[in-house]
């Protein structure tokens, strides 16, 4: 990676008012599907309560983390020359091609900035983002300073990611700059499956069925078109497309797994997890856990399980550590950083 871009800083905003699991699958509807992975989806997910976002929008999210960063790093608005908003899942708009970016840069008066967005990728937008914003930074020498950002809010009675998962609200912020010597990314690494992309979606409004809109439970954010495809095409592959973007970054810089001294992975679930640690050999104790009470938060998971890591100290100076994701789409990614 050229520039010796790094993470200057990194924060989060998650609303106040939570909700119990138990009242989330109260309240939604129950997949009747079977699921190819064993595991009693309410039993053993291991969340127990999401964080609800009640008046507040996605874009509010959003800003409310950029606001918070912003202030944590101590940088004058003035200095940041890119925005990049890596939200996933839809926001307050539909079009034109809306995105939350130039409402953050009017919030944060960011009046340099260039806003844009990147929201492909699912819950790996922010890998995929990582690696657009380190190229831009690296090919342009007006781009010193970056901001990424992101804000949730899922369509309420749809916070139920079976076969997966539940899903929080919130918002995250990351703040990339040149030249830095501690905190540097190494290398950005993703892949995608292109015939699964319509396996786990949200319709257009051209394509939306009179019955997913209306009645006791109202679809709005569909979740997972075909869970048999889920079981037949995805979980065969899934470790497999893990291993090829961890194995590639790592070969990018010439560094091997036991390199790694921490691993941020996704809050989707408890046995999710063990089966990632089972998978590539890991201790728990090498994995970001702490984040596994506020429920899965999208693309924030990467940024959340960074932080809080930072802060409980799992995470040491001289420290390499990997953030792995994949996402609805279907993508992958790992990234490396050099504390």
């Amino acid at each position: 990676m050229n520039a010796n871009i790094g993470i200057f800083e990194a924060n989060y905003y998650l609303p106040p008012t939570k909700k119990a699991l138990s009242q989330v699958f109260q309240d939604e509807e129950k997949p009747t599907e079977a699921f190819a992975a064993n595991v009693d989806f309410e039993k053993d997910i291991g969340i127990e309560a999401l964080h609800i976002a009640k008046n507040e929008t996605a874009a509010d999210l959003c800003i409310n983390a950029a606001k918070l960063t912003m202030v944590k790093s101590g940088i004058d608005p003035k200095e940041i020359d890119l925005i990049i908003d890596f939200t996933s899942i839809p926001e307050d708009y539909v079009a034109p091609t809306w995105s939350a970016a130039g409402q953050v840069q009017k919030a944060i008066g960011a009046t340099r900035a260039f806003a844009t967005a990147i929201n492909t990728g699912g819950c790996a937008s922010y890998q995929t983002t990582l690696k657009v914003a380190c190229s831009l930074m690296s090919a342009n020498d007006r781009y010193n300073t970056a901001l990424l950002v992101a804000g949730d809010k899922t369509p309420e009675f749809n916070h139920n990611y079976f076969p997966i998962t539940v899903v929080s609200d919130g918002g995250s912020a990351v703040i990339l700059k040149k030249n830095m010597t501690k905190r540097r990314i190494l290398g950005v690494e993703v892949a995608t499956v292109g015939r699964l992309h319509d396996m786990w979606f949200i319709p257009g409004i051209h394509n939306r069925k009179p019955e997913d809109v209306g009645g006791k439970y109202p679809r709005w954010l569909h979740v997972c078109g075909d869970v048999q495809r889920f079981n037949k095409e995805l979980i065969p592959i899934n470790l497999f497309m893990f291993r090829k973007v961890m194995l590639g970054v790592l070969k990018q810089v010439g560094k091997k797994m036991q390199d790694v001294a921490y691993f941020v992975y996704p809050t989707f679930s408890a046995w999710d997890l063990k089966a990632f640690c089972q998978a590539f050999n890991l201790p728990l104790e090498k994995v970001s856990t702490e984040n596994m009470h506020h429920g899965h938060l999208q693309e924030t998971d990467m940024v959340v399980g960074y932080v809080d890591a930072l802060e409980a100290g799992r995470i040491k100076d001289g420290d390499l550590v990997m953030l792995a994701t994949n996402g609805a789409g279907f993508s992958w990614g790992a990234s490396l950083v050099q504390h």
